[in-house]
């Protein structure tokens, strides 16, 4: 599925094309950089570049005019506190890496990461609308106004929370269940947590809902917290 069909199903409305980036725009860093840009962040960029929710709502993507290469990769993203930062191989146009080290100018120790460049785009869309907050949200129109999380502690000894949490997968769809992140969506909610490698859930349980009728069941029944 291409991400200008996983943006609409998310945000429920059609993208606008000032949204995306223009092709010429790309080209020209790619001409800059002297490289082939890899057509997954290409067509990311062309998409939703300019989505505000998507390529800045947690984690940072890297505006075109500041992408840079080293090590033979291309850095295309930073952590939300400036700790981590993935690159695309330009050899491998489908291996990511990622690193803490935040010298480039040096020999950087990079880590590869188990997703593809593309399910690691996608992911991150989901992401970045469960983590970033109601004003990304209102600017992108994405309808998701009401979040909320659920505490550890509260989803062990509370067996309706355990209930709802383990019933997900029959009402909304899988987007991931891989390498600790597991989340959900369905076009009134994502939910998200993350597991240890036992595969239990071993941290807090968020999500952000379309309606205040969901939050409040939310809350009422099954013991989450509004944000």
């Amino acid at each position: 599925m291409n991400f200008l069909i996983k943006a609409e199903e998310i945000l429920g409305r059609n993208l606008k094309p000032e949204e995306g980036i223009t092709i010429s725009l790309i080209k020209e860093k790619e001409k800059q950089l002297e490289i082939k840009i890899p057509q997954v962040l290409i067509e990311f960029y062309a998409t939703i570049g300019n989505n505000l929710l998507f390529i800045d709502g947690f984690q940072h993507f890297a505006k075109i005019d500041d992408l840079f290469v080293t090590d033979g990769k291309l850095v295309f993203l930073q952590e939300n506190q400036s700790v981590v930062y993935w690159a695309v191989d330009l050899e491998d146009s489908q291996t990511i890496f990622q690193t803490t080290d935040q010298n480039f100018n040096a020999k950087a120790e990079w880590f590869k990461e188990k997703f593809s460049l593309r399910d690691f785009l996608e992911h991150l869309l989901y992401f970045q609308c469960i983590m970033a907050d109601e004003s990304y949200h209102r600017k992108a129109n994405s309808g998701f106004t009401h979040f909320a999380s659920l505490e550890i502690d509260e989803y062990h000894k509370n067996v309706i929370s355990q209930k709802f949490i383990s019933s997900l997968d029959q009402h909304s769809k899988i987007i991931t269940k891989h390498n600790g992140l597991v989340i959900f969506w369905k076009p009134d909610a994502i939910t998200m947590y993350f597991t240890n490698n036992k595969g239990e859930i071993c941290d807090l349980i968020m999500t952000c809902v379309k309606s205040e009728s969901l939050l409040d069941i939310l809350i009422d029944t099954y013991g989450f917290n509004e944000l």
